[in-house]
């Protein structure tokens, strides 16, 4: 006899980045647990096609904002009509509408804050309020809702996005990836994999290229991701001199392929961040990693033992601790040991899934037994 949880995710969204990454990761781990999970959001988002591509029932349900009456309505009609043990809330939107759902339906809810830009203190911004408990991705954002928003302590735990150890694990770079790329032998890569969005600083990322390339022109460097800043970024390689050095991949699956082709890695962000999903697979892969300390970068970039840590909004900074790490190769391979073993240890997607089970087992909601 089995036991397991009837979960309902829901995601206002429309992108794919971490966020829904992440989502879509813990939506999956926790099916192969034997738990029913379920998504409801954006008809037109990525999410809904990639869960659905992934085996999950994913209902599209248009949410116009906080007080879209029809959504909160065919939430609560979905809720009961499924027997949802417990709805797990992801943006704002959809984090208004699900919080009041769960309250009419009868059932709890949990909200994740993936994000660590300050939230709102005005008196009429309840929506962490809605929720019986809510979980961040990173440390820093967990104090800030309970010393800055006023949450009780007990009601909020941090629990950082884990990582698939075996998917992301080191292994020889592929010599066939590495020619679709258009990447030549023996040259040193330098990559940034972020969805393209303002606060990821793709701009700082490529002020940096153009520095180092004048130093050591026979450096490549790789931007891996998607998103609505495509344009802007594109616009920078020929701002700053980048092409043919810079190639702009787009959104790709095989992220722990590309990732063996890479001498260094790096995030720029400047805000926002949680604990970086990509910062993690990079260190599962035993890369060495120079990350802006913005958010709760620094819960897992620890300098000068799993990474570097520079100061955000800075180039030079980033300039700096890459140049570092490409003159020394034993630095890089000690940090990607040590990252590796960090991810082992507290990071990995098993961690991250026992973590959610033991919220949902402490706001009191009963598993069901499947004979």
């Amino acid at each position: 006899m089995s036991s397991f949880y009837k979960i309902l995710h829901t995601e206002w969204s429309n992108g794919w980045g971490g966020q829904e990454i992440r989502i879509l990761d813990e939506c999956l781990g926790m099916a192969e647990r034997g738990h029913e999970v379920e998504l409801a959001g954006c008809p037109e988002g990525k999410l809904r096609k990639r869960a659905q591509e992934s085996g999950l029932v994913f209902h599209p349900i248009a949410m116009k904002g906080p007080w879209d009456i029809n959504a909160l309505a065919k939430l609560v009609a979905l809720i009961k009509a499924k027997g949802i043990d417990i709805i797990h809330t992801h943006s704002s939107v959809d984090s208004w509408l699900g919080g009041f759902a769960a309250r009419l339906a009868g059932i709890k809810c949990v909200r994740t804050r993936h994000l660590s830009v300050p939230v709102s203190k005005n008196p009429l911004n309840i929506v962490y309020k809605l929720p019986q408990a809510v979980t961040t991705t990173g440390v820093s954002i967990r104090r800030h809702l309970v010393e800055d928003y006023g949450l009780p302590p007990e009601r909020v735990t941090s629990v950082p996005t884990g990582v698939d150890a075996k998917r992301f694990a080191p292994r020889e770079p592929d010599p066939e990836l590495a020619r679709e790329l258009g990447l030549e032998p023996g040259r040193n890569v330098v990559a940034m994999v972020a969805v393209l969005r303002s606060w990821k600083r793709h701009d700082l990322f490529c002020a940096m290229a153009r520095d180092l390339l004048a130093q050591r022109p026979d450096t490549r460097f790789l931007i891996v991701g998607d998103g609505p800043g495509w344009k802007r970024i594109n616009g920078y390689l020929d701002d700053k001199g980048l092409r043919p050095a810079a190639i702009m991949t787009g959104h790709r699956n095989d992220v722990e392929r590309i990732l063996p082709l890479c001498t260094v890695c790096v995030l720029a962000s400047d805000k926002a961040e949680g604990v970086p999903q990509a910062v993690l697979q990079q260190f599962a892969c035993q890369k060495a990693v120079v990350a802006a300390d913005a958010g709760d970068v620094a819960q897992v970039v620890l300098n000068e033992k799993t990474g570097l840590l520079v100061e955000p909004g800075s180039s030079d900074s980033l300039l700096a601790g890459v140049s570092r790490l490409l003159d020394d190769p034993d630095l890089r391979a000690s940090l990607g040991r040590a990252g590796r073993e960090l991810v082992m240890k507290k990071h990995s997607k098993k961690v991250m899934l026992d973590a959610t089970e033991k919220v949902y087992a402490d706001l009191g909601v009963k598993k069901r037994e499947d004979a």
